[in-house]
């Protein structure tokens, strides 16, 4: 767990709470290296009970992006304070940095237990992925699983999956069944931190049931252990009539990667009447990187939404083997959206095909540099007499960077004839 800038500003801990933090034992150095600061001491009892009183009292939107950063890394600057504000003190920084430690501290324990039934749901979450960062044992988590309060068991299958604990999977795996949706929802996201294979055949039982947060959770966490028997049960959840499923269905299977995936992927992509879907399919198919894709992603080059254009010129680049652009990515070289014009261009430079390098010379006189250059990179890979003349001018851009792009894309083009 990482630390937690935000969790000492006057907004979540007032004056008096914020004096008592500083207070709480001499400042230790910066963490010098990773290893450092994964040896760094947890917070105590003291300092638990400061934070979640203060997140109580909070206005919900901080709490909420508190909540959201425990476990990540917020920087205020760099080793030895380069970056630093200078009035930022070092002993309100330690006590930040204490609470991504591993909480050890028994009384600390009891009190992250006691507020997995807390009614406000931002302090619950909080205290679940800190108690799933501390040394909490697996029997006690066990017991908590099996609480009779709901809530008090979808906080503490939050806090197995925070401490990707493989001795919990045959019991979250049963909480798949539970009958609270929320509870069968959040154990197979623990699945889904957790990665063990052996869970593949509780999430597929549980994709087919009929909860729809179930169903979407045990769909993510398949994806998240990227094992191929799932794809033939999650190919048909692309026809789901929940467009929220067919959108994570598109998402998952690019990431478990396999070709099984292509011909459905493609055909939600061509018809799909919900846009995340084809945004989502459009996507996996660059992940799966099959040349024989390039005509459906070509095609959605000319959808209706913005979005899903992007997604498809993205992933054009990505593909493997194409040498012929589809015309649709030439004409996105003039799309008023800068987002997709770059996406073309790199995908435009991955692809290399001669029959663009006029496309890519106008854009040397686009008044985005990063077009330019990626428009000089472009012409060096497709290396003809044409694009040596367009890159030769580039060498005049008034941006050193494009000027360096053309230099070096010259020198390729020199080595590939």
């Amino acid at each position: 767990m990482r630390a937690l800038s935000l969790l000492l500003t006057s907004a979540a801990l007032g004056a008096g709470a914020m004096a008592a933090a500083v207070a709480r034992g001499p400042a230790p150095h910066a963490p010098a290296s990773q290893e450092d600061w994964d040896r760094r001491p947890g917070p105590d009892s003291g300092r638990v009970a400061l934070l979640l009183d203060a997140l109580g009292r909070t206005d919900p939107v901080v709490c909420e992006l508190i909540a959201e950063q425990i476990g990540n890394f917020w920087s205020d600057g760099e080793r030895a304070g380069v970056g630093r504000l200078v009035a930022a003190p070092s002993a309100v920084r330690a006590a930040k940095d204490s609470i991504g430690g591993q909480v050890t501290d028994p009384r600390a324990i009891e009190r992250l237990v006691s507020e997995l039934s807390a009614s406000n749901a931002c302090v619950r979450r909080v205290a679940s992925k800190m108690l799933g960062n501390s040394a909490v044992t697996p029997a006690r988590l066990r017991a908590l699983l099996s609480d009779a309060s709901a809530t008090i068991r979808e906080s503490a299958a939050l806090a197995a999956g925070v401490g990707e604990q493989p001795e919990l999977r045959p019991t979250l795996e049963g909480m798949l069944r539970d009958r609270e949706p929320a509870v069968g929802a959040m154990a197979a996201w623990a699945l889904g931190e957790i990665e063990d294979r052996g869970s593949v055949p509780a999430l597929i039982t549980a994709m087919r049931g009929g909860e729809p947060r179930i169903r979407l959770a045990a769909i993510w966490a398949l994806g998240q252990i990227e094992d191929a028997r799932a794809v033939p049960e999650i190919i048909p959840a692309l026809r789901d009539g929940d467009p929220g499923i067919r959108a994570m269905a598109a998402d998952v299977l690019g990431d478990i990667e396999d070709d099984a995936a292509i011909a459905p992927l493609e055909r939600a992509l061509a018809s799909d009447a919900d846009a995340r879907v084809r945004t989502e399919a459009a996507s996996s198919l660059g992940e799966l990187s099959a040349a024989s894709s390039a005509a459906a992603l070509g095609r959605a080059l000319g959808d209706a939404d913005v979005r899903v254009r992007r997604a498809a010129a993205s992933a054009l680049g990505d593909l493997d083997d194409v040498k012929t652009a589809p015309p649709g990515l030439v004409a996105a070289l003039r799309s008023s959206d800068a987002e997709l014009r770059h996406h073309a261009a790199n995908a435009l430079a991955e692809i290399a095909d001669p029959a663009t390098a006029p496309a890519l010379m106008e854009l040397l006189s686009d008044r985005d540099k990063e077009l330019r250059k990626r428009a000089a990179e472009a012409l060096g890979e497709i290396g003809t007499p044409e694009a040596v003349r367009g890159l030769t001018r580039a060498l005049e851009d008034r941006d050193p960077e494009v000027r360096r792009a053309a230099v070096e894309a010259l020198a390729e083009a020199k080595d590939d004839n």
